[in-house]
Order: structure tokens, then sequence, then C-alpha cells
């Protein structure tokens, strides 16, 4: 008997018995199906998070300076700060490769807008680069962002935002190249010129609490000018400037392996001998990489505990084989009687145990990945629900893992040829006058 035939006998035996085959194959598909859902759950949140953090994090490399052991009453002095003359002599060896961006509060503004309405806004001076990350570049509406030439020039331009607009001028067309007068509090007035305007997110509405305030005047939103401008307008110089962070971005002819080298061999002289202070880089890429790691640990114990119940869903196979096995005694004998061998009753045998369970498993990744797009759903249901404003944000995709599917099916395989072997040796071995006689 061919193997073709062979498969052809195995699947009319398990049409005969469909309700005792489906039984048979029900503790396959259940640890299988588990084991798809759990991998497709962990691995759907990875590239989520991934997608996400892509969305709306900066791929640069933050630096701070950062504490080595308890203060004990130890301050930071002049000799562990970060300063903006550090950080642009770092850029400036290396040209054309790491780039740098860095924020400051210069302070809050009363504004008088054209209805002679008074209303207030957080100043915030900026380097070019600051407006790199992607969530920047979505956001801008109208014309542009402060740019590099304008800090290295110390130009009076900003961006604001469309809520801005509204507030001062009562619409948003037509704003660019307008110049507005900002009465600061504590810092020097300052008037600037519109070059761009951006359009607020969801999240950020509801963070500055636009959508929920009485009147227009009373939400405070931000409005970006030039670092150096605002440097020039507090009459310091960057050598004077004393940074909480930065932030290093890299272009095409670098990568932040390499930057964090560059960062590294930059400060480590000037750390080197400070006791209490040292210079922290922060990479998000690199806390993203954790955190998948974690999950990818995670999803492969679970599996691996819901792996267990093939276990017993291979008993069931040799249990119901067995029992196969002394149902077709006569059927057997008749075979072995025509001439079949016994590698022939052996092999029939071990091809339906492995068929009952990559039947099973072919269903059980089905029904996995069934599950999996239904709690994805369920899971943008719930975030739409109850967390609109960072829906967003949040990019929720299926994503089945083909490994854990390939691992899967010949997990099944290997379990029919592991508890079929047994049954079907046993029906190879049959004496065939024995097998006619039974009864």
């Amino acid at each position: 008997m061919n193997f073709l035939e062979s498969i052809k006998m195995a699947f009319a035996s398990l049409a005969i018995n469909k309700l005792r085959s489906f039984l048979t194959m029900l503790g396959i598909i259940i640890g299988i199906s588990a084991v798809i859902t759990i991998t497709t759950i962990g691995n759907s949140i990875s590239k989520t998070l991934s997608s996400t953090f892509d969305q709306i994090g900066e791929v640069k490399l933050t630096i701070f300076p950062e504490i080595r052991e308890d203060y004990n009453g130890r301050v930071m002095e002049d000799d562990d700060t970060l300063t903006l003359e550090m950080v642009q002599d770092l850029i400036s060896q290396h040209p054309g490769e790491l780039t740098y961006s860095c924020n400051e509060l210069y302070g809050g503004a009363d504004i008088v807008n054209l209805k002679g309405e008074s209303f207030k806004a957080i100043m915030i001076g900026v380097s070019g680069d600051y407006f790199d990350p992607p969530q920047f570049k979505k956001q801008i509406v109208q014309g542009r962002a402060p740019s590099n030439a304008d800090n290295e020039g110390m130009k009076h331009t900003c961006i604001v935002s469309d809520y801005f607009c509204e507030q001062y001028f009562g619409t948003t067309e037509n704003v660019l190249g307008k110049t507005i007068r900002f009465e600061m509090m504590k810092e020097a007035n300052i008037n600037l010129t519109i070059v761009g305007v951006m359009e607020y997110t969801e999240l950020e509405k509801n963070s500055l609490k636009i959508n929920t305030a009485k009147s227009k005047l009373d939400v405070k939103t931000f409005v970006y000018f030039p670092y150096n401008t605002m440097l020039s307008a507090k009459g310091v110089s960057p050598r004077e400037t004393k940074l909480s962070s930065a932030q290093i971005g890299w272009t095409g002819d670098c990568d932040s392996e390499t930057a964090k080298e560059y960062i590294k061999d930059y400060f480590e002289p000037i750390y080197r001998n400070n006791e209490i202070w040292y210079l922290e880089i922060y990479d998000q890429q690199e806390e993203m990489g954790m955190i998948t790691t974690v999950l990818n640990v995670i999803t492969i114990a679970i599996s691996v505990i819901a792996a267990i119940s093939l276990i017993v869903g291979g008993v069931g196979v040799m249990n119901i084989m067995l029992v196969s096995i002394l149902e077709r005694t006569r059927e057997i004998g008749v075979r072995k009687a025509l001439g079949a061998l016994n590698g022939d009753i052996r092999s029939q045998f071990v091809i339906e145990a492995v068929i009952i369970c990559l039947t099973g498993g072919a269903i059980g990744v089905l029904i996995g990945v069934l599950n999996g797009i239904l709690l994805s759903k369920v899971a943008a249901f719930l975030l739409n629900s109850f967390a609109a404003e960072y829906a967003e944000y949040i990019n929720l995709s299926v994503q089945p893992s083909i490994p854990a599917i390939i691992i899967s099916l010949v997990f099944s395989m290997l379990t029919g040829l592991i508890f079929g072997y047994y049954p079907a040796k046993r029906a190879g071995n049959m004496n065939p006058i024995d097998a006619l006689r039974y009864e």
C-alpha cells in the first residue's frame, strides 16, 4: 500500500466515526488554540507598542546628569551640570552625523487679542531640531516650525496652535507673517512673527482642558520660538546656559549605537572624576526592546504551560487508537491474510493518528487566530469607549506569530507520531489467525 492510499483510508476511517474523531481531536484543538491565542496576543501587544512608540515617541537619545548614589546632602554644583556649550561642542565634532534639540520654559505671557481681550500663553524656547519627531510634523497644518537657521540667526519667529489663532484672530486663515507682542510676566517682553500653525491632538486638547474650558480665553496654549532668541532675550550666552537635559539625534550617516559612543567619548573625561554625578543616556528604543523581550518571555512561558494540554490530547489519541484497533481486529486479520506486511498495518494507523492530530492542530490554529482578532476588536471597542483621547496614538494590530503556527503544526504531527506509534505497533504485530478469529 502506498502513502496516498494510507491517507485516503485514514480519512475514510475518521469519516465513519465523525463524533468520536472530533472528540479525539478536542484535546489537540484546545491546546493548540490556547497556544496560538496567547502568542497572537503577545505578538500583537509587542507590535502595537512598537508602532505606538514610533508614532508618539522621539527617535532620539536623551542625555542628562544623573546621581551615582544617595545625595548625602550634596547639591548639584557648576562642575556637575550639563551646558548648552557642551552639547553644541559635541555636535560640532561630528558634523553631518549628530543633531541636538533642547527646550526651556521662557515663562507665561499676556496677550491682548484684536478685540482687546486678554488671554495667556506659555512661551517655550526650542532648537530647530526639536520639531523633527513625527508627531510635530503631523501636527503642522500651515507654514513651518522655527528652523535651525532661525535659531542660529536669533530670528523672532514662532509657531502657534490653531487654538491660539482662534483666541487672537478669531480665525485660522491668513495668520502667517503676522507679528504678535507677548507681554512677559518675569522675562523681557518680546515680539514674534508667526511662521507656522500646528493642530493639537485629542490627547493634547484634553491635557490643556480645551474641550472642557468654559471660555476660549481661559486656555493657556504653547508658543514655540527659537532657543537662541530666548537666550538673547534673557541676556545670557550658551556658556552660561545650564540644561536639565538635551536630545541627541542622528542622520542617515550615523546610527543610535554610534551616537552613544560619540556621547560617551565626549562626556567621559568631563565626568570621570566626579564621584557623585555622571551623564545618563536614555534610549527609548532600547527600553522598548526590553519591554518586548519581557513580553516575549512571558508569552513563551504561558504558551509552554498551555502546551501541556497537548499531552492530555495525545493520551486521548492513543486511547482512541487502541479502541479503534480492537474494533478493527478482523479487518487487520483480513489484510494480513491478503499479504499486508506488519509495516503496512503500522504505517496505516500511524498516519491515522498523525492526521487526527494535524487536523486538530489546523482547527486550533484557526480558532487561535480568530480569538486574537476578536480580542483586538474588544480592545478597540473598550479603547474608543473609555479612553478615546488615546485612541489616535494607539495603533491596535493583530499579528499572529507565524513561527508559533508552524511550531504548533509540527508539534501536532509529532504528537500523532509519538502517541500513535504504540497502538500502530500493536496492530502490526497481531497474529493474522488470532485476528480472524476475533469476535
